[in-house]
């Protein structure tokens, strides 16, 4: 009995992380300026690839590229939010390196995502 009730808690608790994703990816896309240019991104890209039927090897290119993007903003932003906490929204100049060095990840991934995108369309 105690295994069947340990069971059904982690499967609640499984759906419950899930629940949790998926708000903070609302926030992400809400609260985030940048996230709402990646999401316009996103559907352009996936519709184009439904358009030009790409072939597996150019989807897992062109998702794995979104993906890359998508994780580094929202890393980016976690970092951010987190150090505006800490030093409670004053300036700090150790606080302004991290928060640009999370930012130049995202502009990496985006400007790889770029190349990528060009490759898989164009050549």
């Amino acid at each position: 009995m105690k295994s069947q009730q340990k069971k059904s808690m982690h499967v609640i608790s499984r759906v419950q992380s899930f629940r949790y994703a998926i708000d903070g990816l609302v926030q992400l896309i809400m609260l985030e300026p940048n996230a709402r240019i990646h999401t316009i991104a996103t559907i352009a890209v996936i519709a184009a690839g439904f358009i030009r039927h790409l072939d597996q090897g150019k989807w897992i290119a062109i998702l794995i590229a979104i993906s890359i993007v998508w994780i580094t903003e929202a890393l980016n932003t976690c970092m951010e939010k987190l150090c505006n906490i800490w030093c409670k929204e004053e300036w700090h100049p150790e606080v302004k390196v991290i928060k640009d060095i999370a930012a130049g990840a995202v502009l990496i991934s985006a400007i790889i995502s770029i190349i990528i995108g060009v490759i898989v369309f164009f050549y």
